[in-house]
């Protein structure tokens, strides 16, 4: 089957845009409040190429990705009745450019609403902004744009074969022995570089969660310091800076083990286990502790009977004291006898039931405490529960699964589209996160 790395890029970005709209359409379905929930701005429904109207959020999405599929299969089709490399390089090219012109065009067409929202949203997480202010709809976006960190490389080797498709080498004499020699060499190493993404490839998939972790030092920054938020929003930062050392590891040991082979040497052997050992490592502690973050906090699940919730064990709730006192001692004076005794504060007619110093408990309800199933919360939108354990199941799995294929030194592309399948799953992976995500700030509101 013809699907090249061009066309898997684009197919990818399509499933996870599909799948936002999937988001909205089942979420607005359920009663749930999209636009106060991602604090998206209100548009009327008058506007032209069908804006964010409040019976249908996800239909402009829809649409647009609809039309933006229309024009990756006619170019697919298209690139895979060519013969040769050169054509297939001009399908591509045009392709993407009409891509780009359908999501950049100012008229009033094809979803202009939602195409501003888009074009709004990754400006502003690309900005190094530390004090601007940080939309649920734009750390979703960043979110998924983390689940997409592996296609920003693929794209610069897409741009890569493009420009070894187009490139002409002189082959100084191509009847010569000489010249036929060169144009070998010269289209290996072009074969070379477009097979391995290099320090560039590796800079595009730290970049996703660079923006994240800026959002989190903004927010950081722009709360009360040793408050619960500010505790929150350091631990999220630390989730996203351990998925750095996954990735760099992992480009190194690609480039100790291809050194390795061309070169017997011990020390090389012994650089490339220790680094593994540290990938290793580093891919447990950023897998479990974004399970974690996924289900303690992003979904707030894992409650017990007695208040006690899982995100506790990091950012603990500052809940106000429970008791307070009857009697207040601002001052003290001394008696004739030269002692200090305190001078009592002048109760109010409430609190002149008992004069001892004694503390007095807020009154507790004594209404039942409600009960919800197990490892979840009090408040869920979705039913039945086994859809949540399902999810955290999935996701655990599925985290594992995904570092795996941010690693330059497993090779899962060896297998037939193994990376383009592990793309799609994390992109399930990252459907499914969304629902809870935006499902839990409902249960919040409510």
């Amino acid at each position: 089957m013809y699907f090249p790395l061009a066309f898997q890029v684009l197919f990818l970005a399509l499933l996870a845009g599909f799948g936002w709209a999937v988001n909205l359409l089942v979420l607005a379905r359920a009663g749930v409040k999209i636009r106060p929930i991602l604090q998206l701005a209100p548009h009327p429904s008058t506007l032209g190429g069908g804006g964010y109207t409040e019976d249908g959020p996800h239909q402009s999405v829809f649409r647009l990705v609809t039309v933006i599929g229309f024009v990756t299969a006619a170019g697919w089709l298209v690139c895979a009745l060519v013969p040769s490399s050169r054509a297939q390089a001009c399908v591509v090219v045009l392709t993407y450019m009409s891509v780009g012109c359908v999501l950049l065009m100012p008229q009033n067409r094809v979803c202009r609403t939602v195409r501003r929202q888009l074009m709004a949203s990754l400006f502003r997480i690309v900005q190094p902004s530390m004090n601007s202010p940080i939309f649920l709809s734009d750390i979703i976006m960043a979110d998924i744009l983390t689940s997409c960190a592996r296609i920003f490389a693929d794209v610069y080797l897409v741009a890569c074969h493009i420009a070894a498709a187009f490139y002409v080498v002189d082959p100084g004499g191509a009847g010569s022995d000489v010249g036929l020699l060169a144009m070998a060499v010269r289209s290996a190493q072009r074969k070379s570089m477009c097979t391995d993404a290099g320090i560039i490839g590796v800079l595009l998939m730290a970049a996703p969660y660079a923006f994240r972790l800026r959002q989190c030092m903004n927010e950081y920054l722009n709360t009360p310091p040793g408050s619960s938020d500010s505790r929150r929003h350091i631990a999220n930062a630390v989730k996203y800076a351990s998925s750095f050392p996954v990735i760099f590891l992992s480009a190194v040991q690609k480039k100790v083990a291809a050194k390795s082979a061309t070169t017997d040497s011990d020390h090389a052997d012994w650089v490339l286990e220790a680094a593994f050992a540290m990938w290793v490592a580093s891919m447990a502690f950023n897998s479990l502790y974004s399970f974690y973050w996924d289900v303690a906090f992003d979904w707030d699940l894992v409650h017990f009977a007695g208040g006690w919730k899982l995100s506790n064990l990091i950012a603990p709730e500052q809940q106000p004291s429970s008791h307070r006192l009857a009697n207040e001692y601002p001052a003290s004076s001394e008696s004739e006898a030269g002692e200090r005794k305190p001078v009592l504060h002048v109760l109010s007619p409430a609190e002149a039931l008992d004069r001892q110093d004694i503390m007095l408990p807020v009154p507790v309800s004594l209404e039942k405490p409600h009960v919800f199933p197990v490892l979840l919360r009090p408040k869920l939108c979705f039913s039945p529960p086994r859809l949540y354990y399902i999810a955290m199941v999935v996701d655990f799995l599925l985290r594992i699964v995904w570092m795996l294929k941010l690693s330059s030194y497993v090779n899962i592309d060896a297998l037939a589209y193994g990376g383009f399948w592990l793309s799609v799953l994390e992109i399930y992976r990252r459907w499914q996160w969304t629902f809870l995500r935006i499902e839990k700030e409902a249960a919040a509101m409510d």
